[in-house]
């Protein structure tokens, strides 16, 4: 898929950077300090310009089931600095989302963070992130737990906190997986804003001119955008995940509020039938070399997430056959 000339999609656009991984890292592994780096001043990380769609523009509007995102309507009254009622009304308000959005058998909330646009902590939590990226990659499998025989999915459920304001700033860009090519996904050695820090092993991006770029401008508070994060049912990796960062849109008012958002990861069991799960997970995992682009071998392991809420709270399974 590498080198094709983007298509021509009937909508409006901005144009902006894009931060990617270097094509010289093409099938190795990054270590932790080439992983991030949204001022593009090391070799590992470049700049790039995409042009980036308007979303509500389109004839038909994007799905999960099509480009691996949707945008819903989905009021929601609460307060987003109650922590009570963002892990109870909230969370399952987000379970709710998922399950009406992938006709998934059980749904339960595992992770979620707010962004605000500057360091609120000292592992930089609150910032965005810039540089493109999937959160998951094979080896979230050892931190899941869905039952025996069942094929599984990770969602983000992304929106603004703010009720009286819509997104201007630092909106969400977001690349129709049908348009990436698996030789273009770079994985990466990182640390989770988490105090205390995490290791995880996540997903960096090649630029291809043919990736579509997509976006929903001044998203309202009564909006969500569901998008896919990993996806035990589809051989091909690129198909698995929605590659996304925030960006600045240049058609932004000048000193237009920071964005304030949450993010929740949805774990979403599927009525598909994962029969041999073993056989297919380490066909999964052997898509992570482990392979440095000095030559070095990376010894990194992906810890427990410390805010993984799945370990105290159970998934609402469904006693259903799986699928044949």
């Amino acid at each position: 898929m590498r080198g094709r000339l983007p298509p021509f999609l009937d909508a409006p656009f901005v144009i902006s950077d894009g931060f990617f991984v270097s094509p010289k890292y093409r099938f190795t592994r990054l270590n932790s300090r080439e992983a991030f780096d949204p001022d593009g001043s090391r070799d590992a990380i470049c700049r790039r310009k995409i042009r980036i769609h308007d979303a509500r523009s389109l004839k038909r509007a994007p799905s999960i089931e099509c480009e691996g995102f949707q945008l819903v309507e989905a009021p929601v009254d609460l307060d987003f600095g109650n922590r009570s009622q963002v892990t109870g009304r909230y969370f399952r308000h987000c379970e709710e989302l998922v399950e009406a959005a992938t006709g998934c058998v059980a749904a339960k909330v595992v992770q979620h963070g707010f962004r605000v646009g500057r360091v609120t902590g000292p592992a930089r939590q609150g910032l965005y992130g810039a540089v493109v990226h999937a959160d998951f990659s094979p080896t979230i499998e050892d931190f899941v737990d869905v039952p025996e025989g069942r094929h599984f999915a990770l969602f983000n459920v992304w929106r603004g906190t703010n009720s009286d304001r819509l997104i201007e700033s630092g909106p969400l860009a977001l690349c129709d997986l049908a348009t990436v090519s698996a030789d273009d996904i770079v994985y990466a050695d990182s640390l989770r804003r988490t105090e205390p820090r995490t290791r995880v092993i996540d997903c960096r991006l090649i630029h291809d001119a043919g990736q579509i770029w997509h976006y929903f401008p001044n998203m309202k508070p009564s909006e969500a955008l569901i998008f896919k994060q990993y996806d035990t049912r589809l051989e091909d990796a690129a198909s698995r995940t929605v590659f996304h960062a925030a960006f600045r849109d240049p058609a932004t008012r000048e000193n237009a509020p920071l964005r304030e958002s949450v993010e929740v990861r949805v774990l979403a069991v599927l009525p598909e039938a994962d029969p041999d799960r073993e056989r297919r997970k380490a066909r999964f995992r052997a898509e992570v070399p482990n392979r440095r682009l000095d030559g070095t071998v990376s010894t990194w392991r992906q810890e427990p997430a410390v805010d993984w809420t799945g370990v105290q709270r159970q998934p609402p399974m469904v006693d259903r056959a799986p699928a044949n």
